[in-house]
Formats: structure tokens, C-alpha cells, sequence
């Protein structure tokens, strides 16, 4: 089972009545296993696909955003390694959904890949141009 909490005073909390039902059945006095991790911020998932989307209208080789995706996430070091039967090699790209990375693996994984962007992508861009642009289009859609 999976909940979210809220640590409030040296205690964790739940944070809806799914997580409050859970702890119900835990037992006083039971042992049970805890996996910390921070949970993602929606708003820089958001950043990502709006660096996403931005990089895709300014080049020609990947056909949609996803190849493009894929593509940032095996430049930034972010997949597995598969050998087939052959011998050939392949790098798999890993998920960043926010099941499989939380907040600050997803914020170092950004990070490397804003710097990617920058080198690579779009050339003449400075990492601090490339971020505020992103924060104008966020705000955009927001407003």
C-alpha cells in the first residue's frame, strides 16, 4: 500500500482519508517498512514538457516531442543498458514518471538536461535565458 503524508511536528501525517484507512489497520506496536521520498512537483513536470515542446518547435530531427524526450533522457545518462543475444547494445531510456523519480532526482535530472538543451539543442541559449523563457510560457498558460 501507498500513501502520502505530511510531516507535522516530528510525525507523519496523512493527507487523505485513503492514508488515514491504511494506518487504521497498522497495529500499535507493528514494525513496518517506510520508503521516503519527496513527491514531485506538478509545476516542474510542468517546466519540463514546456522546455519539451519549446526545444521540439526549434529543431527538424525529431519527428514528435516523445523521440525528443527520449532522446534528452539518454543524452542526460537517464537509461539502462540492454545486450542482446547478438552482442549489440542498446541504451533503453528510463521512465521520469513520478512514480519511478521524486522531486529531487527529477530536479537533478532537469537540471542536466537544461544544460543539454543549452549545449546541444539550442545552441546560444544560456542555461539562465533557457529557464526564464520556460517560466514566461508556464506563466502564460497559467494566466
Amino acid at each position: 500500500m501507498k500513501i502520502i503524508c505530511r510531516k507535522d511536528l516530528g510525525s507523519l501525517i496523512p493527507v487523505d482519508e485513503a492514508g488515514e484507512e491504511a494506518l487504521r489497520q497498522i497495529k500499535n506496536g507493528d514494525l513496518i517498512h517506510i520508503e521516503v521520498k519527496r513527491t514531485r512537483n506538478i509545476n516542474h513536470h510542468r517546466k519540463y514538457w514546456a522546455m519539451v515542446h519549446l526545444v521540439f518547435a526549434n529543431q527538424s530531427r525529431y519527428e514528435t516531442p516523445q523521440l525528443l524526450h527520449s532522446a534528452l533522457k539518454i543524452s542526460s545518462g537517464h537509461y539502462d543498458m540492454l545486450t542482446m543475444p547478438n552482442g549489440h547494445v542498446y541504451k533503453i531510456p528510463k521512465s521520469t514518471s513520478f512514480e519511478k523519480m521524486d522531486q529531487i532526482e527529477f530536479s537533478q535530472y532537469y537540471d542536466r538536461v537544461c544544460d543539454l538543451v543549452a549545449k546541444y539543442f539550442l545552441p546560444g541559449v544560456d542555461v539562465e535565458s533557457l529557464k526564464s523563457e520556460i517560466e514566461e510560457i508556464i506563466g502564460a498558460r497559467a494566466a
